[in-house]
């Protein structure tokens, strides 16, 4: 997912490769996330504030499905630094995952009270909010992530998907021939079901 690998990189600031990658950091860039949480737990031993370890700890942790180890992860970085957007953005999201959506919406906007120009906490805060059924609120929501990043393919995808639903097919087409373009999984095969 494009959100998962902007928020990795961004965060792990080295970890997307340069000079300072550890062994963790490699072991998660080949998907070997039990390794890779042994050696960031290894290195939290001897500096347990470490937020970037914590952080890719806590990814790890969330490829596994551990979203509790993960979460606790996230919120002691939180505790570490109360204006950490990454950990919010990854606190919405491992809510999402688990399905619980008001507490997604509620680090989204955690993240955003931080950063309003964030154009992935406005993702995570719209999809949390679709399944809500806030439509209206999610339809606002996707358009100003895209209104951030126009190259926002899974935004307008779901925007797209959500337009759908309320009927609203030429402009719902649009999004998702967007979306097609920007190479989103799964675009081509919504765009020829819905948008003939």
């Amino acid at each position: 997912m494009r959100f998962c690998a902007l928020i990795v990189c961004i965060s792990v600031l080295s970890g997307c490769g340069g000079e300072n990658t550890s062994s963790g950091d490699r072991f998660y860039n080949n998907g070997e996330y039990e390794k890779a949480v042994e050696a960031f737990t290894e290195k939290l031993e001897t500096n347990p504030t470490d937020i970037r370890t914590l952080y890719n700890r806590g990814r790890a942790f969330e490829e596994m499905g551990q979203f509790k180890e993960a979460k606790a992860d996230f919120t002691k970085i939180t505790e570490i630094d109360e204006k950490n957007v990454s950990a919010y953005l990854s606190l919405s999201q491992v809510n999402y995952k688990q399905g619980s959506y008001n507490k997604a919406v509620l680090f989204a906007d955690k993240a955003l009270e931080i950063n309003d120009n964030s154009a992935q906490g406005h993702f995570l805060a719209a999809r949390a909010k679709h399944q809500l059924g806030y439509l209206d609120q999610a339809l606002e929501s996707y358009s100003l992530a895209i209104n951030i990043d126009r190259d926002y393919g899974e935004a307008y995808l779901y925007r797209g998907a959500l337009k759908i639903g309320k009927k609203q097919t030429k402009s719902a087409c649009e999004d998702i021939a967007r979306a097609v373009n920007l190479d989103v999984p799964d675009a081509k095969n919504i765009q020829s079901k819905y948008c003939k």
